[in-house]
């Protein structure tokens, strides 16, 4: 489980250098195996392009140019 953690990690940071300027703030649909990633301004746009091509894969999701996709709780 570490090492796909960490090969999503690495995909997100080249993810992040190419789109961040265009796309920041948008979400990130990741297949892992392939490295192939949909952009989309939800988490359901972006699943919706992912499984057109990869109708019976899985899928990490990100937000371009961030550490987290959501925060939860108090920002204090």
């Amino acid at each position: 489980m570490e090492k796909q953690h960490g090969r999503t990690e690495e995909i997100l940071q080249r993810i992040n250098q190419k789109e961040s300027e265009t796309n920041k703030g948008k979400i990130v649909a990741i297949e892992t195996e392939s490295e192939d990633y949909f952009v989309g301004s939800s988490e359901v746009d972006a699943y919706h392009k992912a499984i057109k091509k990869y109708p019976k894969k899985q899928f990490v999701f990100k937000r371009i140019g961030f550490h987290a996709t959501h925060f939860v709780g108090a920002l204090e």
